[in-house]
């Protein structure tokens, strides 16, 4: 009967020096950052070979100020590209293989969104 009662004193204990740990962590639950979104949609269309025209669409709200697109034709080839809010972008003088292209939203504090991700090849009617 004392195990019992040991056991479950010591239970409560626990229970109540547990109680004050959510103070520890509040400021995080109620300062939660807010990101920018991310874009959808991407799409890539080909006139011609060598040439990529990517389109997205933008996140509604305020919070995306810019776009980045980060372009990697070999894991140790990449290009950053930083833009106006604009929902297209031409690349040109690109060689017929395929291109890694990451699309990024850009808070006011320069803060990414997360990446839209999209392989395109350009070679007309081979974008995707």
């Amino acid at each position: 009967m004392k195990k019992k009662i040991i056991s479950l004193l010591t239970v409560l204990l626990c229970l109540t020096a547990c109680g004050g740990m959510d103070e520890n962590y509040s400021q995080y639950l109620e300062e939660i950052p807010t990101y920018s979104p991310a874009v959808s949609a991407l799409s890539a269309v080909s006139p011609e070979p060598g040439t990529l025209v990517l389109s997205w669409t933008l996140p509604a709200g305020e919070l995306a100020q810019s776009v980045e697109i980060v372009v990697k034709a070999s894991s140790s080839s990449e290009e950053s590209v930083e833009l106006d809010l604009i929902t297209t972008h031409t690349f040109t003088g690109l060689e017929l293989q395929g291109y890694e292209f990451s699309v990024y939203t850009k808070d006011i504090f320069g803060n990414r969104s997360i990446p839209v991700t999209h392989t395109f090849t350009p070679i007309p009617g081979r974008e995707g």
